[in-house]
């Protein structure tokens, strides 16, 4: 297995991915440029032409320490901090992240934009955590009240990882490996913190569900107002955008259901 970051991957690239069940991960660790990290056997620069500038066998990241060089504890809302240190006690305001190779340790700015949307909305709901990657976004869900919690994603690294967090954290959340098509439960809240084209192809399936709420987030401040007009709202009022950097967030809530 192997760790490839890209400069910029181009929406053919994306579609490519996805395709092979494969969904990048958004990464500005230690302040660099953003990239896009996927992870896959040897070969993908034979499949992917877009520029690529590191190329890394899993096994040799050292990820078990390398993490405390990147990330530091902090705010993920208001109201609940993250913190790394696994001898931590997790109460209602405090999140514990052991980190992995999966997006979502609420270092980045997308994952603050979605819990801040998420958590006055929750309490008492169904919430479902879509590409859920630690599962802090589901866990933070579970601290603020909801009432069930799901959570999934493609990759069972991360799922391995999610489990890992829940356990940590004393909460209810039931998680597994799975796609859009895999939440079968009525739920009244959907988050999803993913690239663009990815929250554009779960839309659909989305919709289907009718939720109350729904919170998107990984979309570029620049390309909100197109993101935004390429997606079916007809049956959504917007009811708050959150912005940090260059990233924004989405609040909907269901025009049936006010």
């Amino acid at each position: 297995m192997y760790e490839y970051r890209f400069k910029q991957l181009s929406e053919e690239s994306v579609t490519i991915l996805e395709d092979m069940g494969i969904y990048p991960i958004e990464e500005d660790f230690k302040g660099q440029e953003l990239c896009f990290v996927v992870y896959f056997g040897d070969g993908l620069e034979d499949i992917i032409k877009d520029e690529w500038y590191q190329k890394v066998e899993v096994e040799e990241t050292g990820w078990d320490t390398k993490w405390k060089e990147f990330i530091k504890p902090g705010n993920l809302t208001d109201s609940l901090k993250y913190v790394f240190d696994l001898d931590a006690v997790s109460d209602s305001g405090t999140i514990i992240i052991n980190p992995a190779m999966a997006f979502g340790t609420g270092t980045h700015a997308t994952t603050r934009c979605a819990a801040r949307l998420l958590e006055d909305v929750v309490s008492g709901k169904n919430v479902a955590d879509v590409g859920c990657g630690s599962g802090i976004l589901a866990i933070a869900a579970a601290k603020r009240g909801a009432k069930d919690v799901y959570a999934f994603d493609i990759d069972p690294e991360a799922l391995d990882n999610t489990l890992e967090n829940i356990e940590r954290n004393h909460v209810n959340v039931k998680a597994w490996t799975g796609d859009i098509d895999s939440l079968t439960e009525k739920v009244d809240v959907i988050v999803a913190n993913i690239i663009t084209s990815v929250l554009k192809f779960i839309h659909p399936p989305v919709l289907e569900m009718k939720p109350e709420y729904i919170v998107y987030s990984g979309i570029l401040a620049e390309e909100y107002e197109e993101f935004m007009k390429e997606i079916d709202i007809k049956d959504y009022d917007i009811v708050r955008t959150v912005n940090e950097a260059e990233w924004c967030g989405v609040l909907l809530k269901c025009r049936s259901q006010q």
